[in-house]
């Protein structure tokens, strides 16, 4: 699959959050019917904390020093996705710290791309994937950090004695915990390899 496209109709980091603040307005606007306003306000809160607070340091700044950068990043993300607000952020912090251009497309909108990068089976993002100049992947990261994968595999493995809220409660404790650790460690790991 040519990628060459996608990037070119991808959305900024920026652009992407308008989008994102414009479709919460309008389903507060609209009454909500799915219930999906309440996702996307406690989402935009989580990528302006993450906005604010989440600095590389000097140590990580210095490990991307030795990432080759002729790539482009093309995301794909969804406003009401609560993985992407944790780490879409940390990923923007450590694109403009590279100077490499990120991409970001509607899963919805997009299903024939989406398609090519499930996550067994299931249409699971955030996905952030390295494409090179001529459009080919060269690499994918997503949906979530190791550990968080763990702790689905988890809940799918026994839902009845580790639910669905439970899997989401601790997912979003991990995630405050970790600070953005994992996302840069595992994103950077595809990066240098």
């Amino acid at each position: 699959m040519n990628l060459s496209n996608y990037l070119e109709k991808g959305y900024s980091y920026s652009d992407y959050l308008t989008k994102v603040e414009k479709t919460f307005q309008e389903l507060e606007e609209s009454g909500d019917e799915k219930g999906f306003a309440q996702y996307y306000s406690m989402n935009l809160k989580r990528i302006d904390r993450l906005n604010n607070t989440f600095e590389l340091s000097e140590a990580q700044k210095e490990q991307l020093k030795s990432v080759n950068t002729n790539f482009s990043l093309l995301v794909i993300s969804e406003g009401w996705c609560g993985d992407a607000a944790q780490s879409m952020p940390i990923v923007n912090k450590i694109m403009e710290e590279l100077g490499v251009t990120q991409k970001i497309l509607f899963r919805d909108e997009n299903p024939e791309l989406m398609d090519a990068y499930l996550t067994d089976g299931a249409r699971s993002i955030p996905m952030y994937v390295g494409v090179d100049a001529n459009g080919k992947e060269l690499f994918r990261f997503g949906p979530r950090p190791k550990a968080g994968m763990e702790m689905l595999d988890k809940h799918k493995s026994d839902p009845e004695n580790y639910t669905a809220d439970e899997f989401h409660k601790d997912l979003q404790v991990w995630y405050n915990q970790d600070k953005g650790a994992s996302t840069f460690t595992e994103l950077v790991h595809k990066l240098l390899k």
